[in-house]
């Protein structure tokens, strides 16, 4: 007779310590192989975030940083419009009052003695700000032609090359012309400044007291 082999089935029933002692090591197992996988997945989701979150910090500051720039430079252009303004009429002014005075024909001794010197400070440090072409390039065009125009009848007019009175009659209209056209569009074109920075919350001079402050 040959002799019966117990089957596993049967070593399990006969021994339920070992039994026990398989399925807790069977989930032992399970667990550190699902606390390590979770490990590694919340780590690469701890670098992304991190990632992510410098990135939009990046952004957000290089936008501040572009705006900041940006008001700066509206306002600079605010202050060299309102500067220009009040130079230029200045200038219209004391045009004005010298044709009227051409006009009478005077003796070239009177013409030599006022002729007006037309103050170009702010016309000249334009040409090293570069905020300057950001002003309406048609304004800057008349206030250019103006000057170059006036001029050359004023010094037409005191060295006899034309008469007194045409010279005055020029003077007159080109004044005129700046007057009623140029200067207001120039103003307003500076209040239109003003008021974009204070739809942005930005006083004027409030930028330029923060950079000092730094």
């Amino acid at each position: 007779m040959e002799p019966t082999i117990p089957s596993p089935q049967h070593n399990n029933t006969k021994n339920p310590a070992a039994t026990q002692k398989l399925a807790q090591a069977l989930k032992t197992v399970d667990h550190k192989e699902l606390k390590s996988t979770g490990f590694w997945l919340n780590q690469f989701f701890m670098v992304i975030s991190t990632v992510f979150g410098v990135y939009l910090a990046a952004q957000s500051g290089l936008e501040q940083a572009l705006k900041f720039d940006n008001f700066s430079k509206m306002e600079d252009n605010y202050y060299l419009r309102t500067s220009l303004f009040d130079e230029v009429t200045d200038n219209v002014n004391s045009v004005s009052e010298y044709a009227e005075r051409l006009a009478k024909s005077p003796p070239k001794s009177e013409m030599e003695y006022f002729k007006p010197t037309l103050e170009k400070y702010i016309w000249q440090t334009m040409q090293y700000s570069p905020t300057t072409l950001e002003t309406p390039s048609e304004l800057l065009t008349q206030i250019r032609r103006f000057y170059s125009r006036s001029e050359f009848l004023i010094n037409a007019a005191v060295s006899r090359k034309t008469s007194a009175k045409h010279a005055a009659s020029e003077l007159k209209k080109i004044a005129e012309q700046l007057q009623s056209t140029t200067l207001p569009q120039l103003k307003n074109s500076a209040e239109q400044l003003k008021k974009e920075l204070k739809q942005n919350d930005i006083s004027v001079g409030s930028l330029k007291e923060l950079t000092n402050a730094n």
